[in-house]
């Protein structure tokens, strides 16, 4: 009877120490979970806000906060950039001795100050929510991305290579449909552009030393010096250009039907100052409209269809 006793009291005396075992690992649990639905939070929180900054002044800096003046040429040190390109493969991209990225530091002295024409194959294209252009570059075994930035944006509107990202962007739009393409198609391609060292954050195709080509300058085929017009499959222009009072809109697809397109038009800091629907049309489309009432200058133009860039271009109004 007295060794029962016993054995009672000493499982009442071990069974607060277990309980309070069992809350501590409850508390610790719960803490975590706290804290890892944080990290997301504001994970998530730090993604919206690279899509689009909001300057002071009420002009959209697009693309993000880190790095932009960088990432468009717009940056202090854009000037100690050498533009003669070095020939390179993605292999050789991607072997490239690279520094820790930071979202803070500045144009990066002996590798950020470098072009290259990479011969590469474009397998990946994606549309950003900011309106960039991703492309992963493959050489069958190492992949490595470039982008294009939207020229409408202010800051990559202001820059000096403004009509170089126009081109490039013309050039994706022409050979490779709309939209995001996981599997593209098109013949190998000599990409032109300016190294750039990005920090990591999930990108699709990201190589291992973090090293991009960014901005992308010019996109050509292997044994051609520019846009090989035989392969395009969209074409696009406006007339008169200058223009006084009325535009013309040509579009000859290939292989989209002309249907849900509108014309969209941006100032000269990328704000969308007009939206001009267009009528549907099979492959062939021609619309004139006026802007006789838009003041002189400049602008840049976004043929798109169901909200998804088709073309770029600008006009001048006198």
């Amino acid at each position: 009877m007295a060794t029962k006793s016993i054995s009672n009291m000493l499982a009442l005396k071990h069974k607060p120490a277990n309980s309070f075992k069992l809350g501590n690992l409850f508390l610790l649990l719960l803490l975590l979970s706290v804290n890892i639905t944080n990290a997301q939070n504001n994970r998530k929180e730090k993604e919206k806000e690279e899509e689009e900054y909001e300057l002071a002044d009420g002009k959209t800096l697009c693309g993000g906060t880190e790095r932009w003046s960088q990432k468009v040429l717009v940056d202090a040190a854009v000037s100690t950039i050498n533009f003669t390109p070095i020939s390179a493969n993605v292999a050789y991209m991607v072997g490239i001795t690279t520094p820790s990225p930071s979202s803070t530091m500045p144009r990066y002295a002996g590798v950020e100050d470098k072009t290259y024409n990479v011969t590469c194959n474009i397998t990946i294209k994606k549309v950003e929510t900011d309106n960039d252009y991703h492309l992963v570059l493959s050489d069958g075994t190492h992949t490595m991305i470039g982008e294009i930035p939207d020229p409408s944006c202010s800051a990559a509107g202001s820059s000096a290579y403004v009509n170089d990202y126009i081109a490039a962007r013309n050039f994706i739009d022409a050979h490779i449909a709309s939209g995001n393409v996981n599997n593209v198609n098109i013949p190998q391609v000599i990409v032109y552009g300016v190294a750039f060292v990005d920090p990591p954050h999930g990108q699709t195709g990201a190589a291992p030393n973090n090293l991009e080509i960014h901005p992308i300058l010019k996109i050509q085929f292997v044994g051609t010096t520019g846009i090989n017009t035989t392969n395009e499959i969209l074409k696009v222009g406006v007339f008169p250009n200058p223009t006084n009072d009325k535009l013309t809109l040509q579009i000859d697809s290939k292989v989209d039907k002309l249907d849900d397109c509108d014309f969209r038009i941006f100032n000269s800091v990328g704000s969308l100052i007009r939206t001009v629907e267009l009528p549907k049309a099979s492959t062939n489309l021609e619309h004139t409209f006026d802007v006789g009432d838009l003041s002189t200058g400049m602008y840049y133009y976004r043929v798109t269809k169901a909200g998804k860039p088709l073309y770029e271009g600008k006009f001048v109004k006198n």
